[in-house]
């Protein structure tokens, strides 16, 4: 198989950076990240600023699937149906196309204005990655072509320790027909990628997110869903088999575990929750390792070590009690800063009229812009109380506030200010 001609690490890119791709990289932590999230947190960084990503970290998720052979459950999801779940919290419009197994066919559908693909393939067939030609597993990176479509770089985030070495962020540049053979014979879903205007306005709530989160928490506690799955993997016959998948299905919780505390802490800084969601992940962590351990203990024969299973299963119901708790106390969330509601407005109203944001920031009369009417009015108001969290008075609708941007941003300051003070 085909060398890349250039391949280089993230860490080794000079400044100053003008690739947007390099430099969301460079502010994201790919340890947070599983194969699937991270490429797609790369163009979410990319399109809507530093941190965006760490919205995908905001709901506190166990939920488990069968495997399509043995016995054991998992957590790990569908490669297409986690792409599902990646658009709306990082403000992407994601279309999943229909797996190719062409390699020229594939470059057939980069973006001509050099903005990249988004694939999900095989790891078996990727030079670049510790897996190459070891083991065939699901995993994303970023297609784009370069040099006028003569060349194709291969962008790909991801950053883990391997039994096979490590992966780290590297950015590999291609001959268009080295890049196609990567491709050949093994079937790869093209994502066609569009970043939806005004990520602001789509960001759920801190208090919605806790509601949510603490909802399924509850019905977790409720039964004995942690202990089931514990158990699974402690009464496996064969536990070389147990051991090897509890070691990636504890990757996958440590890993979703910390991209929790950091959702955590950028939305409610300095709070109870955030101290306690990082305690949290710490410990995810902690198990984490202790299952790599038990994993090479059981390869040479000797047993393993019981504590793993019911420290797995204490885990998830301390996740949950967490859960509940955040929600009862309340989130801590922070003012919004009137700057980024000001530019949440901006983007609403342009989003919502089809209209230059620029043009929308520029006039002091919005009724003066083509297409603005009654239904335009309604609509970004209802897209304003979704992306905060409040209802407006019905006294403050006065046609006078509607028509300004200024006189929405009071709007929701003022509303926003009445609910922390309510919540206080």
């Amino acid at each position: 198989m085909s060398a890349p001609t250039r391949c280089t690490p993230a860490s080794e890119l000079t400044e100053p950076l003008t690739d947007p791709l390099a430099e969301a990289i460079r502010g994201i932590d790919t340890t947070a990240l599983d194969c699937v999230q991270v490429n797609a947190a790369v163009l979410a960084d990319a399109a809507h600023g530093s941190g965006t990503h760490r919205e995908l970290g905001g709901r506190l998720r166990f939920t488990t699937r069968s495997r399509t052979t043995g016995a054991l459950p998992t957590v790990e999801q569908q490669p297409v149906d986690q792409v599902r779940q990646l658009a709306g919290p990082l403000g992407l419009a994601l279309d999943i196309g229909a797996p190719v197994t062409e390699g020229a066919a594939l470059l057939d559908r980069l973006p001509a204005d050099g903005g990249a693909l988004y694939v999900v393939g095989d790891a078996y067939r990727m030079p670049w990655l510790p897996y190459h030609g070891h083991q065939h597993m699901d995993h994303s990176l970023l297609l784009r072509a370069t040099d006028g479509g003569a060349r194709v770089e291969a962008v790909d985030a991801y950053d883990n320790e391997t039994p096979y070495g490590r992966a780290e962020p590297v950015i590999c540049s291609y001959e268009r027909a080295q890049a196609a053979a990567l491709f050949d014979g093994a079937p790869a879903v093209p994502v066609s990628v569009r970043p939806l205007p005004g990520p602001g306005a789509a960001r759920e709530p801190v208090a919605r997110t806790l509601a949510r989160n603490a909802e399924d928490a509850a019905l977790l506690l409720a039964g004995d869903a942690p202990e089931r799955y514990a158990h699974a993997f402690r009464d496996l016959s064969d536990q070389s088999a147990a051991c090897t998948a509890l070691l990636l299905e504890t990757w996958l919780l440590a890993r979703s575990r910390r991209l929790h505390a950091a959702w955590v802490a950028d939305r409610a800084p300095g709070s109870a929750h955030a101290s306690a969601a990082a305690e949290r992940a710490a410990a995810w962590d902690e198990l984490a390792g202790q299952c790599y351990l038990a994993s090479r203990r059981v390869q040479r024969g000797r047993p393993v070590p019981p504590q793993i299973h019911t420290t797995l299963a204490r885990l998830l119901r301390a996740d949950a009690e967490l859960a509940v708790e955040a929600a009862r106390t309340g989130s801590g969330d922070p003012m919004p800063d009137p700057a980024q509601i000001r530019r949440t407005v901006t983007d609403t109203v342009a989003d919502v009229l089809g209209a230059d944001p620029a043009a929308v920031a520029g006039t002091d009369d919005l009724s003066r812009l083509e297409g603005f009417a009654s239904f335009q009015m309604v609509e970004t108001v209802e897209r304003l109380e979704d992306a905060y969290g409040v209802e407006f008075a019905p006294g403050d609708l006065q046609p006078a506030v509607l028509r300004s941007v200024d006189g929405l941003v009071g709007l929701v300051v003022r509303t926003t200010e009445g609910l922390e003070v309510a919540h206080s």
